[in-house]
């Protein structure tokens, strides 16, 4: 079997495999038969997440969409063969792959038609609660036999390490979005009330008390309770996982969408109670939908990346980056969803977020923009071909294969030599229970990161619970929260002891443009690569700018540097602390920072 494990280098998190440090860059695709993994193999790539699933009902319980053929539990024996049949086919191209079982825990038919009380309604059916300690139970013993049968299996020891999915979307959402609600979730929540408040017989709340949003200790405490749940699901399951392969690979899950999803009755702000479990190695999200994908705005982290390093976690980020050969997902399995599901363009014709841009440059300037802000984040990355076929054009694997390149010689590379974020951005996931439900309020907290994205001014992003370990590190912080939990209003507070400056959204003023953020660091010196509204990324030795207009474009640097050109920019390398550019709107160019001894 592969050992294989976290490790920090140069403070940056890479996956060990047998002892040996990779950057961490992934390929997958929900639907395998059309996946380009021929492309990727012949690019360098070595890494695959393969999905699976113990049964074919929706990810989606809105839309009823699933990737799924075939469910390993649905049938009266365990079907394994859609699984062994796309490992073996990736292996039989690359023998030293290294795969990524994709495991969606979420019951087949028979369970649920036998359990309806630990179920929960959604617009396509009853499906299990993630609150229900039966669907804990039982999940886990499904769970066991699918990993028994990898483990049993010729392929074992390419298996490098598991993502434990579950939950709507299979990103551990209550499958109904509000808070796993029903006659079982009310009881376990008057439980739960006892054990953690020593209150006997709690209020519970209605539905409408959410619906019509209404605020009071009931709904902040169902919502605590909603997110809790959820957080100890993923670590049950990791934990069982964890223990059945004795440690040897690492465990992952997506989980703590803090930065991007304000509804707090998903159940996806609960990242503080186990972003220090032993079990769990690293955390995935996408990088962010904000304006539907447009180019020309960061595309900024869900998740508050730099707590996941900080408590020794890796980031591994689903880059599902469209192009203009992205087309309908019912062109690559026909017949086999409604002609209007996940439609390219709305009924006014406008682009929807399935759409890609509608060129090969401006295509490769997208993917260049998401393995930007990774790179200078330290970030692993996997790209997520949904549909099949997304990439397989030679001038995106030339690209892609070069980003591998430059990941992979990154791990040497020491990032204290390098210019560091100087403003940190905190989450306060408490806070949103202070929001009523479905509020405008609720998008504060990613309206304020995309705001950011666009002032020229790199910055870190941590939950309020770090804030002591992390502040001494910044010259001004931003508070997103305009209710603060408890913690949030300590850490406001410290701030204005410590007399650092800081800025916090507030019910008052519930949002701030990108001019006024770029104004009030720069007038406290924080420095500005550029301030004409481009999107810069800056950190580990490197740095990416996106272009928002044609024309020339100066990139302001700390002090001087060797800069060499990776990415869309034809130059040579030159000393120097101002970069001067000429580029195309929403082009990207990436260059490398090197440190020489007269710098």
């Amino acid at each position: 079997m592969l050992k294989t494990l976290i490790k920090f280098k140069n403070g940056k998190p890479f996956i060990s495999i047998d002892g040996e440090l990779q950057y961490p860059l992934a390929y997958t695709s929900y639907f395998e038969e059309c996946g380009e993994y021929s492309d990727f193999i012949k690019s360098g790539y070595k890494m695959f997440f393969i999905n699976v699933s113990f049964t074919d009902l929706p990810i989606n319980n809105v839309t009823g969409f699933t990737p799924f053929l075939t469910g390993v539990f649905e049938g009266k024996e365990p079907q394994y063969t859609e699984f062994d049949n796309t490992v073996n086919r990736i292996l039989s191209r690359c023998p030293d792959a290294l795969i990524f079982p994709r495991i969606n825990i979420a019951m087949p038919r028979k369970w649920i038609e036998n359990n309806t009380f630990e179920c929960v309604k959604t617009p396509t059916g009853m499906r299990e609660s993630l609150c229900s300690e039966k669907f804990l139970h039982d999940g886990a013993e499904l769970l066991k036999t699918l990993v028994l049968h990898i483990r049993s299996s010729d392929y074992k020891d390419r298996i490098a390490g598991y993502q434990l999915c579950g939950g709507t979307t299979q990103e551990w959402m209550h499958h109904d979005l509000f808070g796993s609600f029903s006659d079982m979730g009310l009881k376990k929540f008057r439980t739960w009330m006892l054990e953690n408040y020593g209150i006997e017989n709690a209020a519970i709340p209605s539905r409408e008390l959410f619906t019509k949003g209404i605020v009071n200790e009931t709904t902040r405490r169902y919502a605590e309770f909603s997110n809790k749940v959820v957080a100890a699901a993923i670590n049950h399951f990791a934990k069982v996982l964890k223990e059945f392969i004795n440690n040897e690979q690492i465990v992952g899950a997506f989980y703590g969408y803090s930065a991007f999803v304000g509804n707090t009755l998903f159940g996806l702000h609960g990242l503080h109670h186990i972003i220090d479990s032993p079990y769990i190695d690293f955390f995935s999200s996408p990088c962010a939908y904000d304006n539907t994908r447009q180019l020309g705005v960061d595309w900024g982290d869900m998740i508050p990346v730099d707590s996941l390093k900080l408590h020794g976690k890796l980031a591994f980020i689903e880059c599902d980056i469209r192009t203009h050969l992205t087309r309908r997902m019912q062109d690559s399995r026909p017949g086999q969803y409604p002609d209007d599901a996940y439609a390219l363009r709305d009924a006014n014709g406008n682009k929807t977020v399935w759409c890609g841009p509608e060129t090969l440059d401006l295509s490769l300037s997208a993917l260049r923009k998401a393995f930007t802000h990774q790179l200078t984040k330290s970030s692993a990355v996997w790209w997520f071909d949904m549909w099949g076929g997304w990439y397989h054009d030679d001038k995106i694997m030339d690209e892609i294969k070069l980003m591998k390149a430059i990941a992979d010689c990154s791990v040497n590379k020491n990032s204290a030599d390098y210019p560091d974020s100087q403003v940190v951005l905190f989450v306060d996931e408490k806070a949103y229970a202070n929001i009523p439900y479905s509020n405008s309020l609720d998008r504060t907290v990613s309206d304020t990161r995309v705001a950011m994205g666009n002032t020229g001014i790199p910055f870190d992003i941590f939950m309020i619970e770090d804030f002591s370990d992390v502040i001494n590190r910044y010259k001004a912080a931003i508070f997103t929260s305009p209710i603060p939990s408890d913690s949030g209003n300590k850490a406001i507070k410290m701030c204005k002891e410590m007399n650092l400056p800081y800025i916090t959204i507030t019910e008052e003023k519930t949002s701030f443009s990108t001019d006024e953020l770029r104004q009030f660091l720069m007038q406290y010196g924080i420095h500005c690569y550029n301030a004409d509204g481009n999107v810069v990324y800056c950190g580990k030795g490197f740095v990416g700018i996106h272009a928002v207009n044609d024309g020339e474009i100066t990139i302001s640097l700390p002090k001087k540097y060797k800069l060499k050109p990776l990415l869309g920019e034809i130059s040579p390398e030159c000393e120097t602390d101002k970069l001067l550019l000429n580029m195309k709107k929403y082009d990207t160019a990436v260059f490398e920072l090197i440190k020489g001894q007269m710098y």
